[in-house]
């Protein structure tokens, strides 16, 4: 009999861990009547970095803390209350730049950028043959597991059709590539498809991810 109670007890406590840890993965997101998502839904704005998931309002410290610090002329900058910022470099241990981030500060107070929260993500370039090996060796992925030299399939699979796409063409500084956006207010995604049709760079942004 104690060894039952004692099995139960160890069954509800492992649960409680569970529950109190919480998944690394965010939750299922809402869907439109044509079974795409809501682009407004927060769940949709997040990055894994090497298995790591960090949503959008992150503190920008937890993630240099895994080893991605952002460029000393930034991180000590003042970001003004209700604020956001453009790209910062995010580097590596070597100093190499391996994906951008947007600091965001919600708070009433100015805080330095370092101390800031994530608002906004991007890795990649104008075409998969201009990304560095350090970039592609974290094995970077966003919603619906969409990664770089993925298809336009796989982000249509993931968000439905895009609210807007450009076709550029090729120019003496940068190669042909097409931009497909979804956005809404403040939140949206951006890819960008080289010429050879493989997602060469991964952009979203979220600044009001503490609203419904």
């Amino acid at each position: 009999m104690k060894k039952y109670i004692a099995a139960i007890f160890l069954s509800v406590l492992m649960a409680l861990c569970l529950v109190g840890c919480g998944s690394d993965e965010p939750a299922a997101v809402q869907k439109n009547e044509d079974g795409s998502v809501n682009i407004r839904d927060n769940n949709l704005y997040y990055v894994k970095i090497e298995g790591k998931t960090f949503k959008a309002g992150a503190k920008i410290a937890d993630i240099e803390k895994e080893g991605y610090i952002m460029s000393d002329k930034r991180r000590d900058e003042v970001l003004p209350a209700q604020r956001y910022s453009m790209d910062n470099d995010m580097k590596n241990a070597a100093g190499t730049t391996v994906f951008q981030m947007k600091a965001l500060n919600t708070g009433s107070e100015k805080v330095k950028y370092a101390e800031a929260e994530l608002g906004g993500f991007t890795i990649g370039s104008y075409n998969t043959s201009e990304i560095a090996e350090e970039t592609l060796a974290l094995n970077i992925e966003v919603y619906g597991g969409l990664k770089l030299g993925g298809s336009y399939d796989d982000i249509v699979n993931a968000l439905g059709e895009p609210d807007f796409s450009f076709k550029h063409e090729k120019t003496d500084l940068l190669p042909a590539y097409t931009t497909y956006q979804y956005s809404s207010g403040y939140r949206g995604y951006e890819f960008i498809v080289d010429d050879a049709g493989k997602i060469s760079q991964i952009s979203w942004n979220n600044y009001d991810y503490n609203e419904k």
